[in-house]
């Protein structure tokens, strides 16, 4: 079953291309590229290396967060056009437990979300990941509670070597950045599990409301 992974939650473009177990192509670019501009020529980019094309992809998966709100969109815009025009499957999942899969045990990924909070995921990674805390936004302080149960875990994330001097018991991952090919084995795993998920309904996974949001509600609550 041929996998195309996208996610654009971080400042990493992460596209990846699977068949089964085994990993066709990856393409991880990480600046300030646009990932509108990016994502489609990435994608392009990657299946003029085969002889088969677009169309004979199986399956759509697409991280859906948490992360940065204006890629979230991009990515899954993108994502669900493709799903739409192309009449393929579609799968929405989490960007933090993709990001990482990279590494064995006890793993936790880190998004500084700013103000003293962190976007945060711990897993069990094995042959499969299994999800020992949810993704979840919360002060670093309680997310520090949360790992000070586990005797080792690696740290996952670009925002992950800030925070490694509060953790002793932690060890910085050498693949700190999002793989598209995650986002594609998270996809099949769920797939098999679950099945696709509703194109017309897949929206990001905030976790919290954007500014523009945050600002709305409290003139309302104010009656302003």
């Amino acid at each position: 079953m041929k996998v195309l992974g996208i996610d654009t939650s971080t400042r990493t473009t992460a596209i990846g291309l699977i068949e089964d177990d085994e990993v066709l192509a990856e393409y991880n670019l990480r600046g300030r590229v646009s990932h509108s501009e990016s994502v489609t020529e990435m994608i392009e980019e990657i299946f003029k290396k085969f002889e088969f094309s677009l169309d004979d992809i199986d399956l759509i998966a697409v991280g859906i967060g948490p992360g940065s709100f204006t890629g979230l969109r991009i990515g899954i815009t993108i994502a669900k056009v493709l799903a739409f025009s192309l009449n393929k499957d579609l799968v929405g999942v989490s960007s933090l437990v993709a990001n990482g899969m990279s590494d064995y045990g006890k793993v936790a990924t880190f998004v500084d979300a700013r103000r003293g909070n962190v976007y945060g995921s711990i897993i069990d990674n094995e042959e499969e990941p299994e999800v020992l805390f949810e993704d979840s936004i919360l002060p670093f302080e309680k997310f520090k509670e949360e790992l000070n149960k586990y005797d080792e875990v690696t740290l996952v994330g670009l925002d992950a070597e800030k925070f490694l001097g509060d953790l002793p018991q932690g060890k910085l991952s050498k693949n700190k950045g999002m793989r598209g090919t995650n986002i594609a084995r998270l996809g099949l795993i769920d797939y098999k599990k679950k099945g696709p998920v509703d194109a017309f309904n897949l929206v990001p996974n905030y976790l919290k409301l954007s500014q523009a949001e945050a600002q709305y509600e409290k003139n309302h609550e104010t009656g302003k």
